[in-house]
């Protein structure tokens, strides 16, 4: 039952991130988009916090006793490392095309699996590991044909200038440090939201979304702060935009309740899962043909999914070490314990010597 629940969460934010990628692939003109995408990421953050208050009055949930500013300042790290990745992913576009962007992406899954073990000290078990192991292959599967070209030749930079080449590895320079900004982020995240229990999980989104609107608000006046004042904030925004916020505001909420009350791995799954939701729902309204390669990553997908959730991985990952074997006085009755007890040589009882007076005395009174 527990597994059905965990499955179902995360088929839903699943589903949500799909809806946003779709909803920004109809709002495309020209094949860009023609508002500013840091200004509808300040939006979503806006409108995720305009949610997070709505639900504590109408829950009417008392804001947390003692509440310390040091500990709200938790919630700033994971904000501002969110800003800096969404911002930063607009760069890296400058320098590599969104195929090879969304590959190299993957390498997010490999981080975050090594930030779960060692920062949040999660264990792993051996079937977790091997049904890691199968997301990235069947996710980099399901992308292997987007490095072919429009004939079936493989992409090559034998053609690609000194400059072109420079280029490419500034930009994989970027997608590293986007995607490790990214990671941090989210591991940080969960660990914070687990870390203050104590504070009510609408109060925790609250002070995290208050901080997404600070930061990305400054990010809108660093990165676009001259289209705005010229064009207008909402300038090329249309109903499929206003699409674009609202769904990518409930995907978030997911993600958060999902960081919660499951984990980072889960939340690393449901973006594996929306990709090829994405993919599929391209298939029915924008005539994308899937190739092979497609199906077979995400038949190896779902096989991952179904492993890193089964019952038997989570009870392995808990089984604690082999302690040695102890012996208690109940198991000294037991003859089963008797016999499986190592051999120990016997000590003999030590005897006080007796005075030789003491020895007369007793013949004398026999």
């Amino acid at each position: 039952m527990r597994l059905g629940r965990t499955l179902l969460l995360m088929l839903v934010a699943a589903a949500f991130v799909c809806s946003g990628n779709l909803c920004i692939s109809a709002s495309e003109q020209g094949g860009r988009v023609p508002y500013s995408s840091v200004t509808v990421t300040l939006l979503v953050e806006a409108l995720k916090l305009a949610v997070a208050l709505a639900a504590v009055v109408s829950t009417r949930t008392p804001p947390p006793a003692g509440l310390r500013t040091r500990e709200a300042l938790l919630y700033a790290v994971p904000a501002l490392l969110s800003t800096l990745e969404n911002n930063l992913t607009y760069l890296i576009l400058r320098f590599l095309d969104a195929a090879t962007v969304s590959v190299l992406w993957n390498l997010k899954i490999l981080l975050t699996a090594v930030l779960f073990r060692l920062a949040l000290k999660r264990p792993l078990s051996e079937l977790h590991t091997l049904a890691i192991a199968l997301l990235v292959l069947g996710v980099l599967t399901s992308q292997s044909d987007r490095f072919r070209g429009p004939e079936g030749a493989a992409i090559d930079g034998s053609g690609s200038s000194g400059a072109d080449e420079k280029q490419r590895a500034a930009g994989v320079a970027l997608v590293l440090l986007a995607v490790t900004l990214s990671s941090c982020s989210s591991v940080f995240a969960e660990w914070t939201l687990k870390r203050l229990a104590h504070c009510p999980f609408l109060w925790q989104n609250v002070q995290l979304y208050s901080f997404g609107v600070l930061f990305n608000g400054v990010g809108v006046l660093l990165v676009d702060g001259e289209a705005v004042r010229s064009l207008g904030f909402f300038h090329g925004y249309s109903g499929w935009t206003a699409a674009v916020v609202a769904v990518n505001c409930v995907a978030g909420l997911a993600m958060t309740c999902i960081l919660k009350y499951l984990d980072n791995m889960a939340c690393v799954y449901s973006h594996a899962v929306a990709m090829m939701l994405t993919t599929l729902a391209s298939v029915l309204f924008f005539a994308f043909s899937p190739s092979l390669e497609f199906a077979c990553g995400l038949g190896v997908l779902v096989v991952s999914m179904y492993l890193y959730h089964h019952p038997l991985a989570e009870v392995a990952a808990a089984e604690p070490a082999p302690l040695p074997l102890q012996t208690t006085d109940s198991d000294s009755e037991s003859p089963t314990a008797e016999a499986s007890r190592p051999l120990q040589p016997k000590t003999l009882k030590s005897y006080e010597k007796v005075p030789l007076d003491t020895q007369e005395e007793d013949l004398e009174r026999k």
